[in-house]
């Protein structure tokens, strides 16, 4: 038996017992293939993204009448309800979420003063880490990745300073790579504060290049791919690889960062993801 989060809300709140119903190791593979008349089988163009994956958890709880029973049921129902993606915590991984939401509606069966359903979320592919590493959770809150193999002064981890060309070493603990291809929900800033007269980041054989002078913060968005100094949008002072932005690859990354009149802070702010 397990509980879970949804929304913000732990399962508990409601008196709910759980269990998990099915949960898939893999989500399914979107094939991208062709029929050619006069050949067997499909031509294959390899790659292939990921579908949804579904989760189904098994809930059971109880009330001194039918009244009361029904009454917990639909107290139940409007917590589950969500026109957006929302977070639900599996409790056997609480370090690692899905962007999830109940679409194929649910069927409450009820005896004597007994009621138990099926509960089946639609989630995005991937399982992101609780918190990011622009976050600087202490050793008391619920959401530090304590399961994750990541430092437990998450900020300090990522962040460095350069005055000139600087190369920093960080590591992504997730399985999947982070950049303008990863599903809606994911995140991979670097936030550069200081000054600088000229600036370029490197990373994974791609390298940003910002061409204007400038002080104050700059964000650069590699999933979003867009930029902004101050919140205004500097996309128009981009050159390099634009096309992609940065991407940050599962295991040790090593980001360059160089120009001059530098005097930064740069922070890698990113939120790991796993199959």
């Amino acid at each position: 038996m397990m509980g879970f989060e949804y929304k913000g809300i732990d399962s508990s709140i409601y008196g709910i017992i759980c269990k998990s119903v099915s949960r898939p190791l893999l989500p399914a593979v979107r094939m991208r293939t062709a029929i050619i008349n006069g050949r067997s089988g499909v031509y294959d163009f390899g790659g292939g993204d990921y579908e949804t994956r579904q989760i189904t958890m098994h809930i059971f709880y109880a009330q001194s009448n039918l009244y009361g029973l029904r009454a917990k049921s639909r107290e139940i129902s409007a917590w589950l309800s969500s026109s957006t993606w929302a977070r639900l915590i599996i409790g056997d991984e609480p370090d690692k979420y899905y962007a999830a939401r109940v679409v194929n509606g649910v069927d409450f069966k009820s005896l004597l003063a007994t009621g138990e359903a099926d509960i089946t979320f639609e989630c995005q592919p991937f399982a992101y880490m609780a918190t990011d590493t622009g976050n600087d959770p202490t050793w008391e809150e619920a959401d530090f990745p304590w399961i994750t193999n990541i430092p437990w002064n998450m900020v300090r981890s990522y962040q460095f300073t350069a005055t000139g060309t600087k190369n920093f070493t960080f590591d992504n603990p997730g399985t999947q790579e982070i950049g303008c291809n990863s599903p809606q929900g994911s995140k991979f800033n670097l936030i550069v504060s200081g000054n600088w007269t000229t600036l370029a980041i490197s990373l994974n054989g791609k390298t940003i290049e910002y061409t204007e002078a400038g002080s104050g913060t700059l964000i650069i968005d590699n999933v979003e791919m867009e930029v902004k100094l101050d919140g205004v949008n500097k996309l128009s002072k981009l050159d390099g690889d634009i096309d992609s932005f940065l991407i940050a690859i599962p295991g040790e990354n090593t980001i360059e960062i160089n120009g001059t009149g530098l005097n930064v802070n740069v922070t890698i702010d990113f939120t790991p993801i796993w199959l």
